[in-house]
């Protein structure tokens, strides 16, 4: 298969591409730091630049990847931001800032949709295409029972509601894609790093363990049957929307 990981050089994206890779599968995996044409490290591995926050990049994703390619069975977007140098996430709604919602609202969904929009022939062109997001339990509406994090939790939120419409628009125009929304849980990465000291004995995950369980997610439930999208944790349990 032809598999495109955005954000495959870090954290859960590097350690699914290493994964797939070793299925002997077609990784193409992207990074904001990569250059903006192609490279081929071998048959396995291809490496190309992309920002989904910027449409210019995405674009070019595109035109490199209909160069080289015809199509794309699985697209998993791994790109996520929860915080930077700049700010942590709110505990009390006196700390929410504009620059803050706007970082995590355009990384974290409206980036996805955008990539998507731009692939949509890449994507529909496979027999079986799958559009897996990595989302996040905080997203879960229902299950929010502790508060705070407001950019991270509707950032989560708006990315279910994106790719749960796109699904509903696409079950009727192109029934053979489907859609999943996972929970990777808490891993060892730059983004839970601030997070971890309190963590229960045996909550923290490797970036390897997460990336098993996602990919056995991924392949058990590669052709459901619903035209939602699925929306699960890294063992398969259902999240409420």
């Amino acid at each position: 298969m032809i598999i495109l990981v955005i954000g495959g050089e870090r954290g859960i994206g590097a350690a699914l591409t290493a994964h797939l890779i070793k299925d002997q599968h077609l990784v193409i995996k992207t990074s904001r730091s990569y250059t903006s044409h192609l490279t081929k490290h071998n048959a396995n591995c291809w490496e190309v630049q992309c920002d989904i926050t910027n449409e210019d990049s995405i674009a070019n994703l595109n035109e490199q990847l209909s160069k080289n390619t015809s199509h794309i069975d699985w697209l998993i977007n791994c790109a996520g931001i929860l915080h930077n140098d700049k700010y942590m996430p709110e505990k009390a709604l006196k700390q929410i800032n504009l620059n803050q919602l706007n970082d995590n609202y355009l990384t974290n969904a409206v980036g996805h949709l955008l990539l998507i929009k731009t692939l949509k022939k890449l994507i529909t062109q496979s027999d079986h295409p799958l559009v897996t997001s990595i989302s996040a339990r905080i997203g879960s509406i229902d299950d929010n029972h502790l508060g705070g994090w407001y950019a991270y939790r509707m950032s989560k939120a708006a990315l279910n509601m994106g790719l749960k419409t796109l699904a509903i628009e696409w079950y009727r125009k192109h029934p053979n894609v489907r859609f999943l929304l996972l929970h990777p849980g808490t891993t060892d990465t730059d983004l839970s790093a601030p997070f971890q000291r309190n963590l229960p004995s045996g909550q923290l995950q490797t970036v390897e363990s997460t990336a098993n369980l996602l990919i056995k997610q991924i392949k058990k439930n590669q052709r459901h049957k619903s035209k939602y999208p699925l929306f699960l944790d890294y063992q398969g349990q259902p999240i409420p929307w």
